[in-house]
């Protein structure tokens, strides 16, 4: 074989000339560290705020942690499963949106929303539930799949009370009280199930009619309109009327009241004045008729035009003119 000098194919190491005496030192500090890793790995977890997570042993449900740094049994002996407690999940019946980028695609799902209202009719109903995980250990434990148990019974709950009231009822005034319902119900089951959901709302996002009657019932629906602005406006202007009606009312009723009073104390007043008067007139009588006669007839002559002076006695009339007119005018 040629000699190529420093290029020179090297040697071929053998199993027995490695120095295994030298390399068997390092061995158990290599494996220590290798324990201490894997031990540290499998020992310690971290739970997200937003989450928690259920511990088991052997398979077997132990505990629920919260957010934060924990400890374990390691080497699979415990292991965790993991949940999102505070996010809101969302479910969508009768239409499916899709986010690309920018835009949302909206797919119709025709067998979810079409349904059969009480008065044989039907109604296309879009619907959206939102709920959250209230009990982790029964989420994962108690139903094998919860997002498929959620959708039946929604869409079992909401052709109950869609197939009970009436088209009418369905497009207009029971909208509300069909989202109030249903949430109600769905809760009821999903709890009876243990499924450890919590439903925080259900919205109704859309109740159209069918496409061939669409029009009709658009029609209805503006009718419908126009009739609660002119129920509205009258109200308003009842609102309006009345209370000032009212305080007109009660302005005149005391007006009446206190004329009443003033009235009342008026002739209270003239009788008590009479009554002094007549007890006066009582002790001297003929010196208070002088008087008010007297009284009276300088209150009356004054404003009399021309002065006749006639005698008791006398037999026929014969006037007097310009007779002291001046003093009479006075």
């Amino acid at each position: 074989m040629p000699d190529y000098g420093q290029y020179k194919r090297p040697q071929d190491v053998r199993f027995e000339d490695i120095p295994w005496g030298s390399v068997k030192k390092f061995i158990p500090p290599i494996l220590i560290i290798i324990f201490v890793i894997i031990t540290g790995y499998t020992a310690f977890y971290t739970v997200k705020a937003n989450e928690e997570a259920v511990i088991l042993r052997f398979g077997s449900y132990k505990e629920t942690v919260g957010p934060g740094l924990h400890t374990k049994v390691p080497y699979g002996i415990d292991r965790v499963l993991k949940g999102e407690v505070k996010r809101i999940y969302n479910e969508e019946f009768g239409f499916r949106t899709e986010l690309r980028g920018y835009s949302s695609m909206i797919d119709d799902v025709r067998e979810e929303k079409l349904m059969l209202t009480a008065d044989i009719n039907s109604a296309e109903v879009h619907w959206v539930i939102r709920y959250k995980i209230k009990a982790l250990e029964e989420y994962f434990f108690n139903v094998r799949n919860v997002r498929e148990t959620i959708r039946d019974v929604s869409q079992a709950t909401m052709r109950t009370l869609v197939g009970d009231r009436s088209i009418d009822e369905v497009l207009t005034v029971g909208r509300t009280e069909i989202e109030q319902k249903s949430k109600e119900d769905i809760q009821r089951i999903l709890d009876s199930y243990k499924c450890g959901i919590d439903i925080q709302t259900v919205l109704l996002k859309g109740v159209n009619p069918p496409e061939p009657v669409k029009d009709a019932f658009n029609a209805v629906n503006q009718a419908i309109q126009v009739r609660d602005r002119i129920i509205n406006e009258a109200e308003g202007q009842r609102n309006k009327i009345l209370p000032a009606a009212e305080g007109k009312k009660q302005q005149v009723i005391k007006e009446a009241e206190g004329y009443r009073i003033r009235r009342v104390n008026e002739a209270t007043g003239d009788v008590k004045a009479f009554q002094a008067v007549y007890e006066e007139y009582k002790k001297a009588e003929d010196v208070t008729r002088r008087r008010l006669y007297l009284e009276t007839m300088s209150k009356v002559i004054p404003n009399c035009e021309k002065l006749y002076i006639i005698d008791k006695d006398i037999k026929g009339l014969l006037p007097m003119f310009e007779i002291n007119a001046e003093g009479v005018k006075k």
